[in-house]
């Protein structure tokens, strides 16, 4: 047994998870840790005993390392795929081609998905994310970071991924999340562990996965007990634990974050030294180098398009005189890949050939009379919540409508694709004058806060449907939970909040086919009718 004590300067993290040893066969299973807290002063001290592995490294590898001292190593990053929603879902038969293909032919490669990964088309929604799963273990994944959008349906849908019951579908692979930790007790989340370790041919790479300040992201009601720590601090200690403890030589960080705080990762130094960093969440298509005292730190990420499909790092890592002696990063097109991996385009095709699947996504709602891009959708939004509820005024946020609408019969799967999120609609009782401040302030200010198309401002007075807003009077505001949420504004400030337990997708639905096959955002509503929207369960079933 070793143990190693964790002094952080943000926040205790109080349970290191122990190790997962790799080799290109097996994953070994995370071992159950025991752990003891001393409080003193200001510092928390954790002592951590972590239970050691026996090697996996054979004979062979060991004879193969003097006739070898350069190992070439790949390592793959998939980030913000969103089950297909910017390219094609069957795309990702074309990632595990490559993945399968390299794995197949090559020694030392790894492959990840780095957050962000399920959730944005109707097929993934609907299952979700399963397919993708099944995916990724026929393929052979070596992990998933767990990114803001593994939160949409409650982090319990995703940890069902590793919950020992094959009925809901199982991963093969570990979710990594080394600094996501409950608030009440510091604790991580069951179903993660803070990195793997993988070894083969004498070489031992410690890959660890967090996720960056994206917390703004996520409905507030999903993360109402998770605290997210600070990456860099959480990487240092780890990469420090992984260099002393389990004798790593290169530490790969897969980061659901921006490239911004590279270059703190690229002060590391000594045993928290990291090697290669892989980013996602902004969706650019990145590939750089961090100058630096030694071997330069190299990034990627892909901007989850077709011109940028997911990336590569290759390194050459001497084993002889321990030190990286090549680097270099590749972007991955979808047209330069023109294989499907079979057996993913077979698991996928049981899932969209199912019947019940297919009479829900094929179902018709209208008949778009124009093409609608995402600021004449918002409006329409925020008044379709206004109308079918029955309040005074309607919000959404204008990214909850990821794509246009375009031109003719649309579809329910077409529509899931404009708007994946399962937004629940909350509302609140404001004053006229909590209304007006409210509505000046993203107004002049700005904010992600998208009105319904009765509310209007002339430079000095608001109004709704032409009145002007009586300061006194009371007025019910209803919007997605996204942003209902948010502390920096106005909805948390009124009387009376309440969750009404609708979907806004299915609100919308509603309005769509209520516009007598002939739709158009600009023309309002539809609502002609009492709410009807219980006509159907959304996304809840699986096969």
């Amino acid at each position: 047994m070793k143990k190693i004590l964790i002094l952080t300067s943000l926040m205790l993290l109080t349970l290191l998870l122990g190790c997962d040893t790799k080799t290109t066969q097996s994953t070994t299973l995370l071992p159950t840790t025991t752990s003891t807290t001393t409080v003193e002063s200001s510092i928390i001290e954790t002592t951590t005993e972590l239970t050691t592995f026996p090697s996996t490294t054979d004979t062979t590898a060991t004879t193969e390392i003097i006739s070898k001292p350069l190992q070439d190593i790949y390592l793959y990053s998939i980030n913000d795929f969103h089950g297909g929603a910017y390219l094609n879902f069957e795309s990702f038969a074309k990632i595990s081609d490559e993945i399968r293909y390299m794995k197949n032919n090559y020694e030392n490669v790894l492959a990840l998905a780095n957050g962000d990964i399920f959730q944005g088309t109707a097929i993934s929604n609907y299952y979700y994310g399963r397919p993708i799963v099944e995916a990724m273990n026929a393929v052979d994944f070596d992990g998933f970071v767990i990114g803001n959008h593994e939160f949409d349906w409650g982090i319990e849908k995703i940890a069902e991924y590793n919950d020992g019951l094959e009925t809901n579908g199982e991963a093969k692979f570990p979710f990594l999340a080394a600094n996501i930790v409950y608030k009440d007790t510091l604790e991580p989340l069951e179903f993660t562990q803070p990195y793997f370790l993988y070894e083969n041919n004498g070489i031992k790479i410690g890959v660890i996965g967090v996720i960056g300040d994206v917390i703004n992201s996520i409905s507030a009601s999903r993360v109402e007990n998770i605290l997210f720590l600070d990456p860099v601090t959480v990487i240092e200690e780890y990469a420090s634990y992984l260099r002393t403890e389990q004798d790593a030589d290169i530490i790969v960080v897969y980061a659901h974050s921006g490239s911004y705080f590279n270059y703190d990762i690229a002060n590391l130094s000594g045993d928290s030294r990291v090697d290669v960093v892989f980013n996602a969440h902004t969706h650019q298509s990145e590939i750089g180098t961090i100058q630096r005292e030694g071997t330069d730190l190299i990034y990627a990420q892909a901007s989850s398009n077709k011109y940028s499909l997911f990336v590569r790092i290759q390194l050459t890592y001497d084993l002889v005189n321990e030190v990286i002696t090549f680097s270099q990063g590749k972007t991955y097109t979808d047209g330069e890949i023109y294989n499907y991996d079979s057996e993913v385009s077979s698991i996928f095709d049981t899932y969209k050939n199912d019947v019940t699947y297919l009479n829900f996504v094929n179902q018709v709602l209208t008949f778009s009379q124009g093409t609608y891009y995402r600021d004449e959708l918002a409006p329409w939004g925020a008044s379709v919540i206004r109308d079918y509820l029955g309040i005074d005024i309607g919000a959404v946020n204008s990214g909850g409508f990821r794509t246009e609408m375009g031109y003719g019969e649309l579809t329910m799967g077409e529509l899931v694709v404009i708007y994946p999120f399962d937004n629940f609609i909350k509302t609140s009782k404001l004053t006229g004058q909590q209304v007006i401040d409210f509505y000046k302030d993203i107004y002049y200010n700005g904010g992600d806060v998208v009105f319904d198309d009765g509310i209007s401002f002339d430079g000095t007075i608001v109004y709704i449907n032409d009145i002007a807003i009586n300061s006194e009077q009371y007025y019910t505001i209803g919007a997605v939970d996204y942003i209902f949420d948010k502390v920096e504004y106005d909805f948390l400030d009124g009387q009376d909040i309440t969750n009404t337990g609708v979907l806004i997708r299915n609100l919308l639905v509603e309005d769509l086919l209520n516009s007598n096959n002939s739709f158009s955002p600009n023309s309002g509503t539809s609502y002609t009718a009492p709410l009807n929207y219980f006509y159907q369960e959304i996304f809840r079933s699986v096969i």
